[in-house]
This record gives structure tokens, sequence and C-alpha cells, in this order.
């Protein structure tokens, strides 16, 4: 690991725009998902929807992720250089729809999957893209044959909580036990005789049982922070070490301020108990963790603080302690970018597939046109 702190661009990168049209937002692949198929072949699912980008309106989160909102997917074949946006796929047509079932139709009208072996490379699960501030359970989605077809949607629920949330955030342990990395919400308190619910800051892990018919609650990552609320205290990326330690970062962040950041928990007994390892960074969240082929791990993350862009720093030992920040890309137009997933290439290269809009864009509303964006690299330590 290098001894100088200072931070360190990649000069040999590419970068690639994986899907923009000028009248549409896409973006936040972290709640849509990247599998990684072997060979080279890659899906990533993201959000889209209309936007015309004539006021700050108009690329509001919360009219974007809503309404007509949908969750898609497009496969890149040649390790992510080339995408193929003719053969777009379509999980969910309509978030806002897909709430209104989830809310108010009962949930026992909804069908269980049939058992699925997630030890098949074939197989992928999706969740619903998430917003932050539903209510009740979650819908998930699951393909046997890389993503050419997804069944669901499935309920995803546990009666230890009355919200549960996910992202694809999930990782498989040897004994074939699936873990999916969770935010949930819980009745706690009797006010005026109607419950209240109150968000956790343990972000709860839940495991497929049954081969993935049913789910069942595991344990949560036990938070030593008391100032970290909502959205910004979960959004756990998770990994599994060579030495079977299961690792997840975590995002963290202060209430009153726009200022986020990644943790690292670790779990030394395949999720039962967890402990906190390192902060990874000044600021940037949330991280996702890839192992690297040479067995140290990767922490990749959107800086939404100028100058904006894209970041990462690895760990020589299994998440204490990281090295330099890795600039990736810093030509970044707003904070309104980053929820990367990152992958490892046939040849070792890394891929990091994120939502970005850039400085120079000729459309400007708090940024550039929001698209989904590629950046394939050596990593430079």
């Amino acid at each position: 690991m290098p001894a100088s702190r200072e931070p360190i661009k990649v000069d040999e990168i590419e970068h690639v725009i994986v899907y923009r049209r000028d009248d549409e937002y896409a973006g936040w692949p972290f709640n849509g998902g990247l599998w990684n198929f072997g060979g080279g072949e890659l899906l990533v699912g993201f959000n889209l929807n209309k936007c015309s980008y004539r006021d700050l309106s108009d690329v509001s989160h919360d009219n974007i992720q809503m309404d007509d909102c949908k969750h898609v997917t497009l496969r890149s074949k040649d390790g992510g250089k080339t995408w193929l946006t003719k053969e777009m796929q379509t999980i969910t047509e309509s978030k806002a729809k897909l709430r209104m079932k989830l809310n108010w139709h009962n949930l026992d009208t909804f069908p269980k999957p049939k058992p699925i072996d997630f030890s098949d490379p074939n197989t992928a699960l999706a969740t619903e893209t998430v917003l932050g501030n539903e209510r009740g359970p979650s819908a998930y989605f699951l393909t046997r044959n890389k993503g050419d077809v997804w069944e669901g949607p499935f309920v995803l629920y546990d009666p230890v909580f009355q919200t549960v949330n996910s992202r694809p955030s999930y990782v498989l342990r040897q004994d074939g036990l699936l873990l999916l990395f969770t935010d949930c919400g819980k009745w706690r308190n009797l006010r005026g005789r109607v419950y209240s619910e109150e968000e956790e800051n343990c972000p709860p892990v839940i495991c497929a049982t049954d081969n993935g018919v049913d789910w069942r609650f595991l344990s949560c990552i036990s938070i030593e922070h008391d100032y970290i609320y909502g959205i910004w205290g979960g959004m756990a990326s998770p990994a599994i070490l060579p030495n079977r330690n299961v690792v997840a970062a975590i995002r963290r962040g202060w209430p009153t301020l726009p200022f986020h950041w990644t943790e690292i928990y670790c779990s030394e007994e395949g999720g039962l108990t967890w402990h906190f390892l390192s902060r990874v960074s000044d600021w940037g969240a949330p991280g996702h963790l890839l192992v690297l082929k040479d067995e140290r791990l990767m922490c990749t993350y959107g800086r939404r603080v100028s100058p904006y862009g894209i970041r990462a720093k690895i760990s020589d030992d299994g998440g204490r302690i990281w090295g330099p920040e890795i600039i990736v890309r810093d030509d970044g137009g707003s904070w309104d970018l980053g929820y990367p997933r990152t992958a490892l290439l046939p040849d070792g290269k890394v891929i990091a597939v994120y939502y970005f809009n850039e400085a120079k864009d000729i459309t400007q509303c708090d940024g550039g046109v929001r698209h989904i964006a590629a950046s394939i690299f050596e990593v430079p330590y």
C-alpha cells in the first residue's frame, strides 16, 4: 500500500456511456443491481423516467422515482465496453402501481416463487427499487436464466418488521444460506392506541429459506453511533472475504447535514454478530464492496461534495485500514450522482457502474443530464 495519503488519479481508464437520453433521468444502479455472469457478461439494473430538465422539480427524486418510474436492465457481453440498449428489459413498469399493489392488496394473494438454487451462476435476485419513505412490505424478483426472464413480484416481508426495504445486496454463505441486507422499520410504541413505526439504525440481515420461497430474520448490524438516522443509516453492501468473514459497507450521516460517509462492519460468525472495523471515506456513500483478484477489498462510492465524482479505496487487511483515495473521475456537475456497483472482469480489471451528470453538459438543471455510466480500469496500487 502506498505510503502517501494523497489521492491517486487513475491514468489509464475507459469511461463508457451505458445509457443516456436527453429527455430521461436514469439513476441509482446501487438500487437496481449489477450481476456478473462471467465471461464478460454483465447485467445492470437502474431507474428510468421521463425528465424535461426545466426546473428543480423535474429532477426531484420523489418525482422521478414514483409515478411511471421503471426498473429496467441492460446487458453487456464484452465486459461493459458496449451495452445492448435495443434489448432493454423492464422488471417493473411503474413504481407507483407496484407500491399500490403491495400496500392495498391482501399479501396472501401474491404467489410464492418456486424454489431456486442460488448457487447456480445463472440465477439472480432483484428487489423493488427503494425511494426511502416506503411503508409496509417490499417486493423481490428472481431469474433463472441471467435476466432473460424475471419472475415476480413476490412479497419481501418478515413479521419482525413493519417495513422492509432492500437493494439486491446479498451474499451466499458456504452452507448455501443467502443473506440479504436490508433497511427496516419496526412497530415500537403504543401512542394513543395507534402503533408508531420507528426507523431502525441497525440494518437487519434476513435469510432466504426454503430456497428463496420465504424469509427469516437473522441479525442486526450493531451500530455504535446514535446520531445516524433513516436511509442514511443503512444501504449495506456485503462481501465475503477469503477467510470467510462477512463484511458490510454501511452508509452513515448526520440528520442535519448533507454529508455522508461509509463505515465497515464485520461478522466472523457468518452474519450472526457484527462489530465495527473502520470508516472508509471522509465523504462518500453508499459504498460498494468488491474482492479483487489478489483478494484485497475495494470500496467504491460517489463523492457528493465538490469536486463531484466517483472514488474508491483499497484495503490490504479486510477492511481495517484503507489506502489512498482513488479518483475514478472528478468531472461531475452536482451532488446528484454515484450509487455505484462494481464487478471484476476476466482480465482482472474493475468495472464501476454508476449514475452521473457532467459539469460540461450543455443541459444544466442542478447538474447535467442524469445518465448511467461506467469506468473500466486497473487498480493503481
